[in-house]
């Protein structure tokens, strides 16, 4: 698989996504102008907490089932098969605790937060999705995908014009799950893919698959704390205007944290070949793909800052220009994002998927911890910079705990000292690709 693959894969999907970050931005704004702080924040607190449930419909198998289609093509069908098997268990099981959880809080979202953790757990079938991504085929999935995203956002869009009734829209939410879970199964049956399984599945190939995903798992859970949990404790300790306010200016920040995740998945095949073959251009790779993830990161970043509160006024209105403050602070998250897209698949490619829940962890004590400390004082600033240094300590801090993550470190620094030449080569890659 070339680098050329990789760049096409990387450009099909980004200008999908520019297109369906465009919807959903769009209705976000509209909800937070239209529907004022309350409604937008509430809406957020429901998203937030259902999708501490997500992982568990995910099992830590993504990028682990890409791995092995790209090492054992001809039993590509085995693995796929099985980790389906392992995620629907998990789905189900996020689902049970969705309802323990809505029959222990006491709260007036409790239906609308269960009802979004049951339509979400059609996320388990988005594994196909991956092995599309092994075969480089990614472009099978785009226009049905693009298809739901258009017809469903418009609903989102019309619900909100009209009353912003937020079961309706937590529905539509939930809707995008089923509808594209559903698809890809119909895309994948259709194409007879199934008939090429050449090894029987059984509960000894679930359980080992889960042993493989069990870090991965374990680190996604503890990633979505960190993640979610500003949101979370901000509608605790204060009150859903101030999940609303923050909420504004981090929709405005993690917007972009979908490309370095979709550049990386579409450069994993060629990542995990090249491990195998040639360790010299593996490591290469992951230092041109670092230093044009961190450049990128440093031109928003400090472009964001300047611009924030004429952002803010021209996108939500005045009446959120305290989001301004907090979006100038959260924007920096940007760069260890960035960084951790690679250092993902790393972990995955090294076999060190253990690591990968010991840097979640320590961004999640972090998190939790400064959370506690800063938001009763200083409310969405506090949940910022709480933010902000969480992602810096499990994307980069926590490197230097490990002496095996420590090779990371080491590449990661080439990266950034010889990152002029090394973007300089990926730009030359791509000149190539397009003529």
């Amino acid at each position: 698989m070339s680098t050329s693959s990789g760049i096409k894969n990387s450009v099909l999907l980004i200008a999908e996504k520019c297109i369906l970050l465009c919807l959903s931005f769009l209705n976000s704004v509209l909800l937070a102008r239209i529907a004022g702080p309350d409604i937008f924040g509430q809406y957020a607190y429901i998203l937030s907490m259902a999708g501490l449930f997500l992982p568990l419909s995910i099992m830590g198998l993504n990028n682990i089932v890409t791995k092995y289609v790209v090492k054992n093509p001809h039993n590509a069908h085995y693995y796929l098969k099985s980790a389906l098997i392992v995620r629907l268990c998990g789905a189900l099981t996020a689902i049970a605790l969705g309802l323990l959880l809505v029959l222990i809080l006491n709260t007036k979202n409790n239906v609308n937060i269960l009802l979004l953790i049951v339509l979400q757990s059609f996320s388990a079938f988005y594994v196909i999705e991956f092995f599309f991504l092994a075969k480089q085929q990614v472009h099978i999935l785009l226009k049905i995908r693009l298809l739901i995203f258009l017809v469903l956002n418009g609903l989102k869009c019309t619900v909100i014009l009209n009353g912003s009734s937020l079961s309706l829209l937590v529905i539509l939410q939930g809707l995008e799950y089923v509808f594209i879970g559903t698809s890809y199964i119909l895309i994948y049956a259709k194409a007879k893919h199934y008939l090429h399984i050449k090894r029987n599945t059984s509960m000894r190939s679930y359980s080992a698959l889960a042993q493989k995903g069990k870090w991965l798992l374990f680190s996604g859970v503890a990633a979505t704390i960190y993640l979610k949990i500003d949101q979370i404790m901000l509608a605790n300790l204060v009150d859903t205007h101030a999940v609303a306010y923050y909420a504004a200016a981090a929709k405005l920040s993690e917007v972009w944290y979908v490309f370095p995740v979709l550049i990386a998945n579409a450069f994993t095949a060629q990542l995990s070949q090249l491990k195998f073959n040639n360790d010299f251009k593996y490591h290469t790779l992951l230092q041109q793909l670092i230093a044009a993830l961190t450049l990128s990161a440093l031109i928003l970043s400090i472009t964001t800052y300047f611009i924030a509160p004429t952002l803010i006024a021209l996108i939500y209105g005045s009446e959120y220009s305290s989001s301004a403050t907090i979006l100038s602070i959260h924007i920096f998250a940007s760069i260890f994002i960035f960084q951790r897209a690679i250092l993902s698949k790393w972990l995955i490619i090294e076999n060190l998927y253990k690591y990968s829940l010991v840097s979640s962890l320590f961004g999640a004590v972090t998190n939790i911890a400064l959370n506690a400390i800063l938001i009763p004082q200083y409310a969405g600033v506090g949940a910022a910079w709480a933010t902000v240094i969480s992602y810096m300590v499990a994307s980069y801090g926590f490197l230097f705990f490990q002496t095996k993550t420590r090779a990371y470190a080491l590449i990661l620094h080439q990266a950034m000292v010889n990152s002029p030449a090394l973007f300089k080569s990926l730009v030359l890659q791509i000149r190539f690709f397009k003529k």
